[in-house]
């Protein structure tokens, strides 16, 4: 059986203000909303949605939540972006908090990282291929 990564979900106290923040910072567009409010899903190549994480709590139990005062996860959302240095200034302008601001890594990637409304590390970046 062949398998593949199919997308990401992240755990937050409010889907419906998560998606919204990453509208306003990001510019991405909302997919689907469920009826409870309990999940978002944005428009992308792959799917991000989030989840109410007392939702996420009642199949899953106790886990590590993301929050802004508390160091992030080992673990990153990459937002592709043409045009790093504005993709960064409207995260931040949107109420990112600045982690590293846009530099140039030696294979020619452009980079900078942000952390979200609910403290979840987002790498703003230009597009990149394996050769």
């Amino acid at each position: 059986m062949k398998t593949g990564f199919g997308g990401a979900i992240v755990y937050v106290p409010d889907a419906v203000a998560a998606a919204a923040f990453y509208e306003r910072a990001f510019g991405m567009e909302r997919k689907f909303v469920s009826d409870s409010n309990a999940y978002c899903e944005m428009h992308g190549a792959l799917p991000l949605g989030f989840v109410q994480e007392a939702f996420a709590q009642e199949g899953i139990g106790a886990f590590e939540r993301n929050r802004r005062e508390a160091k992030p996860a080992g673990i990153e959302l990459c937002v592709v972006s043409e045009d790093v240095d504005a993709a960064f200034a409207r995260a931040v302008q949107a109420g990112a908090a600045p982690v590293a601001e846009p530099h140039d890594k030696p294979w020619g990637q452009r980079v900078s990282y942000v952390r979200d409304l609910n403290g979840v590390l987002v790498e703003l970046c230009s597009p990149w291929s394996v050769p």
